[in-house]
């Protein structure tokens, strides 16, 4: 699986690291589509463990990272999102490691996670 990600990025945004957490879209088996999902472990470098309420206090599954357009999410599916530079075009992410990713492209970048007070957000830098 190569490297995990480090635990402190996961879990609750009520309990949320100095470094902040994910936000996700996800659609937990036998639920709807949630944009303000959140990761809860790492299953694999594509898989996760996540929850889908922001709080923690939602339904739990397991989900997938796809390429699919918000909305059109099928059960067991989710989308992780980054802008590199912080910039205004989203990056959907294939595959995630403790410091770097991979988007469908396979283009690999180092990552970190910022607030922009609304959100976390996923800042991608290129390698």
């Amino acid at each position: 699986m190569g490297r995990p990600i480090n635990k402190r990025y996961f879990g609750a945004v009520v309990n949320a690291s100095p470094d902040g957490n994910f936000t996700v879209s996800v659609r937990v088996t036998g639920q709807s589509e949630s944009s303000s999902g959140i990761m809860l472990s790492q299953r694999s470098t594509n898989k996760f463990k996540v929850d889908d309420a922001a709080a923690g206090n939602g339904n739990e599954g397991i989900c997938t990272l796809v390429d699919k357009a918000p909305g059109t999410l099928a059960e067991g599916d989710m989308i992780l999102e980054g802008f590199v530079g912080g910039g205004s075009v989203a990056t959907r992410i294939k595959k995630i490691y403790n410091r770097t990713c991979r988007d469908f492209s396979n283009n690999r970048y180092t990552w970190s996670i910022s607030d922009d007070s609304t959100r976390n957000v996923m800042v991608l830098t290129a390698l």
